[in-house]
């Protein structure tokens, strides 16, 4: 009898805990779960975009908006001189026609610098890091600017043609250096991708601007009604 107790005693049952299962169930998402994640993800990303995206769509009208007030300074400078852009005006008569074919673009911005707002700011595009701003036009250089000038744009009411544009001009598919750029109505033109996105922006001697990706830009320069354009670039 004793040792019956003692085999008894000896046997150890397992424990029962009320509510709680000794056996451990694993389990991946459930299909509601994932739809909660996925819709908060979602959240976060239309909350973040919006304002990355409204900080570049701002510089992007800023950069076109600079180029309007470049245009209508221009065309006005225009009106004022017999049709002729600073570039076209003898120096006799208060223009710079005789270093059309520099390498320098800042010496015709300045000649213009009363029609363009007294200020150097509207030379420089918001995406051209590069570039930085002066105060003053009296401190103006080249890199200072971030826009080129065409030394044969015309100005009458029945010819428009390009006057000026964004510096990130690439040909074949190269970029274009700064200095003088003979610009021919059979070359391979392009945007560089590193600004705009690939696109860009062109002031028409009417004082318009057209934004513009690479294949509208080729259009655009077989248009012209010249052959050969002369392009000062910054």
């Amino acid at each position: 009898m004793e040792n019956f107790r003692m085999s008894r005693l000896g046997k150890k049952r397992p424990m029962k805990i009320k509510g709680i299962s000794t056996k451990s169930k694993t389990h991946g998402l459930t299909l509601v779960e994932v739809l909660v994640v996925l819709v908060i993800v979602i959240v976060l990303v239309v909350l973040l975009l919006p304002s990355a995206h409204h900080e570049r769509m701002g510089a992007s009208i800023s950069c076109v908006n600079n180029l309007k007030e470049i245009g209508l300074g221009l065309t006005t400078y225009a009106d004022e001189n017999n049709g002729k852009f600073p570039l076209q005006v003898s120096i006799t008569n208060g223009g710079m026609a005789k270093l059309t074919y520099s390498n320098h673009v800042f010496p015709y911005f300045k000649t213009a610098s009363s029609d363009l707002g007294g200020t150097p700011k509207i030379l420089i595009c918001p995406f051209d890091t590069t570039r930085q701003a002066v105060a003053s036009f009296e401190m103006l250089n080249d890199s200072n600017i971030s826009y080129f000038l065409n030394a044969d744009a015309i100005r009458n009411s029945a010819t428009n043609s390009i006057l000026s544009g964004d510096r990130f001009l690439q040909s074949d598919g190269q970029p274009v250096k700064s200095g003088l750029f003979i610009l021919t109505t059979n070359l391979n033109m392009g945007w560089t991708p590193s600004l705009h996105k690939g696109g860009g922006n062109v002031a028409w001697s009417d004082g318009s601007v057209q934004q513009t990706m690479s294949q509208g830009l080729r259009s655009l320069i077989q248009s012209q009604p010249l052959a050969t354009n002369h392009l000062l670039i910054p």
